[in-house]
């Protein structure tokens, strides 16, 4: 994966408590770095505030893939996409790098499989038709 594949980019700021023992972001907090990035992504493309959390999907599975560390004071840029839409689910990849001077590093790679939930059946559903063009506009996707 490389930064020029996505159009959205959200900056975190590493805080002390993003540590473990071995003075590095530890890894459980990637996921951490992946939800605001993924939150702040949906806002953005269905044009809603930033307290609004009713979003009707679910995390199914998540995939990191450690690239590089991350150390306390890094400037983070995380990178967010859709690849794909099925009927039920959107695969959104990450890509988490670090400042390193004038470099550009890349940390981690990410999929995370969403599927869309009625949590008042308590049941899987389809994506929207009205969703999924939103998502394939802003992506470029197929039509």
């Amino acid at each position: 994966m490389n930064k020029e594949q996505f159009k959205h980019k959200i900056n975190i700021k590493v805080r002390f408590s993003d540590l473990d023992a071995m003075r590095h972001v530890n890894n459980a907090t990637y996921l951490t770095y992946l939800e605001e990035a993924r939150i702040e992504y949906f806002n953005k493309i269905f044009d809603r505030c930033r307290s609004d959390l009713n979003f009707q999907a679910v995390v199914g599975k998540i995939e990191i893939s450690y690239l590089y560390p991350i150390e306390l004071g890094d400037d983070v840029e995380v990178y967010t996409r859709v690849s794909k839409l099925g009927n039920k689910s959107a695969d959104v990849e990450h890509l988490i790098a670090v400042k390193k001077g004038n470099k550009i590093i890349n940390s981690a790679e990410s999929i995370t499989k969403l599927v869309f939930y009625d949590y008042k059946n308590k049941t899987t559903k389809l994506i929207p038709e009205e969703v999924k063009q939103i998502i394939k506009k802003f992506e470029g996707l197929e039509q």
